[in-house]
């Protein structure tokens, strides 16, 4: 049932410990709550927010989040999503499929591209004229605004969802900063072919300079050895592989504990007035 997954792409694990499964729920349910979608869900099923919410839960805690990072994920784990959701919500499965299809066709439903798609079947195989070319790179525009605000919501709702999980990072955290987002979950990524197991990792941004918080990781973390991916940007890493390149080998840096320290850019200073350095902390899970 897709409802159930359309975001644990980015907050589920197998490998998650009750502790970090709980806060992958509700980073999952606060950012089905900021995108609208679980008000469309509510409104489509018949169940109001409070009690859908209590129902995500249920089913979670009877099913487990599952490997939803997988690129086939079990089937058995699919089935008792499906046969949980309906038991604790009482809502029909075929009531839950429709709503998933009608999800589909309001994504498909895009008027602007609709209009581009009829703009390009006017023009044909001839050149647009000046007045054609203009609308039609008026309405990619529109498109590509459209595009970066509903990132920029998705990265407000899993900002929103990370706060009060500070407590399952297991490497030290700088004092003062500010947490941004925080995936508590192993998980699996895959570059060239080949496969990495990942670590969770954390953002954060703070008004101290980048120098002042690879001062103090240093003094907290003794035993980690610096690497510089680049002039601006140092990384603090539990080992350093033979050979290893930060950009190059990319996935095997997100499998080693380690801290990625770079300078704020103007866009993470609207976040936060005179911030000078975001940083990454990529830690071992809590057993």
């Amino acid at each position: 049932m897709k409802i159930l997954t359309v975001l644990l792409v980015l907050t589920g694990s197998a490998l998650a410990n009750p502790a970090q499964q709980e806060q992958q729920i509700n980073m999952m349910l606060t950012m089905m709550e900021r995108m609208g979608e679980l008000e469309r869900i509510s409104q489509c099923v018949g169940v109001s927010q409070d009690r859908l919410k209590r129902v995500y839960r249920q089913t979670f805690a009877e099913c487990g989040m599952g490997d939803m990072m997988s690129d086939e994920p079990s089937p058995a784990h699919q089935a008792c999503l499906e046969s949980s959701i309906v038991e604790h919500s009482g809502v029909a499965q075929e009531r839950w499929e429709a709503c998933d299809r009608d999800g589909d066709t309001e994504q498909q439903d895009d008027p602007l591209m609709a209009e581009l798609d009829a703009l390009s079947d006017r023009i044909g195989d001839r050149d647009p004229t000046a007045a054609e070319q203009q609308q039609m790179d008026q309405l990619i525009e529109r498109m590509q605004q459209r595009g970066v605000a509903e990132m920029q919501q998705m990265v407000d709702a899993m900002i929103a969802g990370s706060q009060g999980s500070e407590s399952l990072i297991t490497l030290p955290l700088y004092p003062e900063a500010e947490l941004l987002i925080n995936i508590p979950a192993q998980s699996e990524m895959e570059i060239a072919e080949q496969r990495y197991e990942t670590l969770p990792g954390a953002s954060f941004i703070t008004k101290a300079s980048p120098a002042q918080v690879l001062a103090y990781y240093r003094q907290q973390l003794p035993t980690f050895q610096m690497h510089r991916p680049g002039s601006d940007t140092v990384a603090l890493m539990q080992n350093i592989p033979p050979g290893f390149d930060y950009n190059r080998n990319m996935g095997q840096a997100f499998s080693i504990p380690h801290i990625y320290i770079q300078p704020a850019s103007d866009k993470d200073r609207l976040r936060l007035a005179g911030a000078q350095t975001l940083f990454f902390v990529y830690y071992q899970p809590a057993d």
